[in-house]
Formats: structure tokens, sequence, C-alpha cells
């Protein structure tokens, strides 16, 4: 019989792990890792084609922030003339992504692509987002906790470093008087 230690510290960061449920998780928001992983994650949602592990690395980046100001002549340095050209090209092209896209990317836990459409069919700016609108767009109470901690403690500190308007000119107009039906178990036509 085969004998796995868990882990107690980050195999990144060295942080000290904590158990959830019987999963890991490292805490330090810092680590490198997870520093990556929200990068990457950040791109891939707004569509930012060749931001691979490796470009990041390559350019070290340490926020999503950074994306926005980086230097051609130095990304040139980093990557290549065409390969340069081209990011920078992806990088300028994501500036319009619509709001949902926008939240979606942030990743922010338990906000994704249905959360993210949700709350901004309800909203015309993301300074718009309180409990009460994150009820109206029906999220559950832990998404609307995380969408308003990360307002409060992130949103603030990125909003006048990013090149987002973080408003849409086209919000979903709701019936009032429209109801909503949900049907569960199978349908037979």
């Amino acid at each position: 019989m085969i004998f796995i230690e868990e882990p107690t510290q980050c195999p990144s960061c060295e942080y000290k792990l904590e158990k959830v449920k019987d999963q890991l998780f490292c805490r330090n928001m810092a680590c490198p890792a997870q520093v990556i992983g929200k990068i990457l994650h950040f791109c891939k949602t707004l569509g930012i084609k060749g931001m691979g592990p490796k470009t990041i690395e390559k350019l070290q980046l340490q926020e999503i922030t950074e994306i926005f100001y980086l230097d051609k002549s130095e990304v040139e340095e980093a990557l290549g003339e065409k390969v340069a050209t081209k990011l920078l090209d992806e990088i300028e092209r994501c500036k319009v992504a619509n709001l949902a896209t926008v939240i979606e990317s942030f990743s922010i836990p338990l906000i994704g692509g249905t959360a993210s459409r949700k709350v901004a069919a309800v909203i015309n700016s993301i300074e718009e987002i309180t409990e009460k609108i994150c009820k109206e767009a029906g999220l559950g109470e832990k998404a609307t906790s995380n969408l308003i901690y990360w307002l409060k403690n992130e949103y603030t500190e990125l909003k006048e470093f990013l090149p987002f308007s973080f408003s849409s000119q086209s919000k979903i107009v709701r019936d009032p008087d429209a109801e909503t039906v949900c049907i569960t178990g199978k349908l037979t036509s």
C-alpha cells in the first residue's frame, strides 16, 4: 500500500495551506501560481491571444493592470518584433470588451460568465452594483457577497489603471409583470 503524505505548504510559495472540505487552498494573494492563474484567466476571458504562461513569465507580469502598460520595445526585446506586434494588437483590441465579459475576467469566486451576464443585464455601469441589484439579477447569497467584497476591496484600486469604461449602453429591459417558469425533470415533447 502506498501512502501519500498530505502537503502542508503551497508548492509555489510555501505559504501554509488551508483545508476546506477535503480540499487544500493557498490563501496567499501574492502566490506566483495564483497571480499567473488570474492573469491567464483575465487574458483568456478577454480573448487576448498569445498571452500564455511563458509569455507572462518573459514579460515578468505581476498584476493584471501591467498588461495595459507594456512598453513596445521591452515586449519586442522579450518576445521578438513580430510576436510583440501581434500581442500588443490583441491587448488593444480587448479594450472594447462588453461589461459582462470584463466582470467575468476578474476571477471573482462564483462570478463566471452566467453571473456576469445576469448582472450586466440589469445595470449600465459597474458602479450601480449593490446587494439589491445582485438579488434582482438572480445571484445567490455567496456570489453576491463575493462580488460586493471584490467591488469594495479590489475594484477601487483597479479601476483607475484599467482602460475599460466599466459601463454599457445596452441594458436588457425586463417586463415587471413577466413571470419565470422553472421546469424540472424530463419533457417528452
